[in-house]
Parts: C-alpha cells; sequence; structure tokens
C-alpha cells in the first residue's frame, strides 16, 4: 500500500476539487486511511484485521461509519485545531500555510443534516475503495473479496534483489526486495507528490474557503 498520510489522499483530492458539489472532501480524505487503522487494534486481536478493513465487505460494516463519526469529529475539533497552529507567526509553521492547513476551520462550517449523511457514505466508499484499488497490485495477498483471499500473480512475488537477513540492534528484517513492493514504492512517491502539488493548488485558489463561502450549501 501506499503511505496512509498525504499518498493515498490523492485520489480524494483530485476527485473533491474536480467535482467539488458532488463530494464531502473530509470523508473522501478520511476514509483513505480508514483501512489502515487495523495497524492500531492488531495488537490487540488474535487474528489480522487487516484482512476486513481490506475488503468490500470492510467497506460496508467498518470504513463508512468509522469515517462518517471521524469527519465530523475532524471538522469540527482536529481541523480547526491544526488551523489555529498553523495560523501562528512562527516559520517554523509555514509548511502548514503553505499547503492550506490553516484554512481548515472552514471545516467547522459543515452543516450535518440528511444531505451530509448521504455525500458523506458514498464519499467514504469511494475514498475507501482507491484505497483498495491502489493496494491490490502492492501486496502479496488479494483481500477485496473476504472471506475469500486470493495469492496476487506469480510475477508480483518475482524476487528482484534479495539482500538477506538484516540486522538492526535486536531487529531482524529480511530484505528480499520483490516487484509488489518496488510497486508499493513507486506509488508512495508518485501519490505523494501528487497529494501535495494538490494540496498546494488548493490554497493557491482559496478553494477550501469559496467552498464553504460561496455554496454553503453544498456537502463539503
Amino acid at each position: 500500500m501506499p503511505s496512509s498520510i498525504f499518498s493515498h489522499q490523492a485520489p480524494g483530492l483530485l476527485l473533491k476539487i474536480k467535482y467539488p458539489r458532488k463530494f464531502d472532501g473530509t470523508a473522501l480524505c478520511i476514509s483513505t486511511l480508514v483501512p489502515d487503522f487495523n495497524l492500531l487494534v492488531n495488537p490487540f486481536l488474535t487474528f489480522d484485521f487487516r484482512n476486513i478493513t481490506h475488503s468490500l465487505l470492510g467497506l460496508l460494516i467498518f470504513t463508512i461509519p468509522l469515517t462518517i463519526i471521524l469527519t465530523m469529529l475532524f471538522s469540527r475539533y482536529i481541523g480547526p485545531f491544526i488551523a489555529n497552529i498553523a495560523k501562528r507567526g512562527s516559520r517554523i509553521y509555514k509548511p502548514l500555510r503553505y499547503y492550506g492547513l490553516d484554512e481548515w476551520d472552514h471545516l467547522k462550517k459543515k452543516k450535518y443534516n440528511r444531505r451530509y449523511f448521504v455525500v458523506a457514505s458514498y464519499s467514504a466508499f469511494i475514498g475507501g475503495l482507491t484505497h483498495l484499488l491502489l493496494d491490490l497490485p502492492a501486496h502479496k495477498y488479494n483481500l477485496m473479496f473476504f472471506p475469500l483471499v486470493m495469492l496476487n500473480p506469480d510475477f508480483l512475488l518475482y524476487s528482484i534483489k534479495d539482500f538477506g537477513i538484516i540486522t538492526i540492534g535486536p531487529i531482524q528484517y529480511n530484505a528480499n526486495l520483490t516487484v509488489y513492493q518496488l510497486i508499493w514504492f513507486i506509488e508512495t512517491l508518485i501519490t505523494f507528490v501528487i497529494a501535495l502539488y494538490l494540496l498546494r493548488y488548493m490554497k493557491k485558489r482559496n478553494l477550501i474557503k469559496n467552498w464553504y463561502e460561496e455554496i454553503p450549501e453544498v456537502s463539503r
């Protein structure tokens, strides 16, 4: 999978910019994070929760409801909090302002009406689906149709370079670069650059402010 933060948000940002009246941008972006929440809960479970979160079943029973809740919390509290930090005069916060995080306080204007829940729901589904699709060629197993687990095609499992066992202190790591791992690196780099470009694009054109002040009836 590409990096959960910034990289996975590239498709969601692009959809929001292209069709601002059709999608809730916050739900689009948060839903691209939710499938990787298995990393937080796996230590407390006796099975790999990723099997569920990275499936179409998981989109329906986990990603969509959790995204709606997190979108409300982020828009009401976390986004404005980050915006207040970004607006501080210190140069250390300049990168946050450069990419428009100082405008996230507009998110608190979001209206939680019936339209919000409809738009946020399908935005969450689409955002989560982009996560699964980007992950497909970047992992050993295909979990899309869990409980059916399928091994990815052999060419994705091909070993490009086996560096053997690398030891760092008490940690040992089998550094075997496969095709699917190379795809992971490429996807992460490309989508990371695209996401930063899109954030800057939104900032330069004051898109977040415009979405909330010029068309207030639209779910964002």
